[in-house]
């Protein structure tokens, strides 16, 4: 039997429980949305089909678009190869994971470049360009839990694709790199911060009638008293000691 490699249950194995999971789902969440986005990024050049592909031009093969998603990614094309890159954050618990593996999941500093050291984008090359046609890089597919996954060629490891693609570009990628062996896949979980209501956090004031009004002929010591006629109003209640 094929050798299953799923990286983020060692996270589960050799952590304390309650603290594995959650850092083994950011964790694998994290790694998927940047190795299996930059796989996304070369499907979806691949099924663009042109020579001079731009994010805008790709954005039509995914489910739906995250917010700010257009400027997190790049992709970059000359005469020669078509590269594509995403943005990694500083403080990402992938990027260890990244620095050691790239080599061996062709992720890049830039495009031809030496492999990921820590710069702000990992790139990977998603195509050549022989005689103004496009050879994109090999790759497999499958599909689980409605979700494609990519693995590079000779590795074992799996990566969900992100941002989803939508029913007819599945479709696509698995009739030209569907397998039929590949491991049990799961779409990871993703970890989203809570969301709260703003009246969570923001109380409005209680409102009480004033303890008492006083009303009557003489002046008072405030400055706030106002006379109409032979009648003082002093708005300010009274406050007892």
């Amino acid at each position: 039997m094929r050798k299953i490699f799923l990286f983020f249950m060692i996270f589960i194995l050799f952590s304390s429980p309650a603290s594995a999971e959650n850092n083994s789902d950011v964790f694998a969440s994290e790694s998927h949305k940047i190795i299996g986005g930059l796989y996304s990024l070369v499907a979806a050049v691949e099924l663009n089909a042109k020579t001079n592909a731009d994010v805008n031009s790709v954005v039509r093969f995914f489910e739906r678009i995250p917010p700010g998603w257009q400027n997190e990614v790049k992709i970059q094309s000359d005469k020669k190869s078509i590269w594509v890159g995403i943005a990694i954050d500083q403080y990402s618990k992938a990027r260890s994971y990244i620095r050691a593996h790239a080599s061996e999941l062709g992720i890049f500093d830039t495009p031809g470049g030496v492999a990921w050291l820590g710069n702000e984008f990992a790139w990977i090359k998603a195509a050549d360009i022989s005689k103004k046609k496009l050879k994109p890089v090999k790759f497999s597919a499958a599909e689980a839990d409605g979700t494609i996954f990519f693995n590079a060629q000779d590795s074992d490891t799996w990566w969900a694709a992100y941002p989803n693609f939508n029913s007819s570009s599945i479709r696509k990628i698995l009739e030209a790199h569907g397998t039929d062996d590949a491991p049990e896949l799961h779409a990871p979980k993703v970890s989203e911060e809570p969301r709260t209501s703003i009246y969570d956090d923001v109380k409005p004031a209680s409102v009480r009638v004033p303890d008492k009004m006083h009303m009557g002929t003489k002046k008072n010591s405030f400055d706030m008293s106002m006379e109409v006629g032979d009648v003082i109003f002093n708005p300010i209640p009274n406050v007892h000691h």
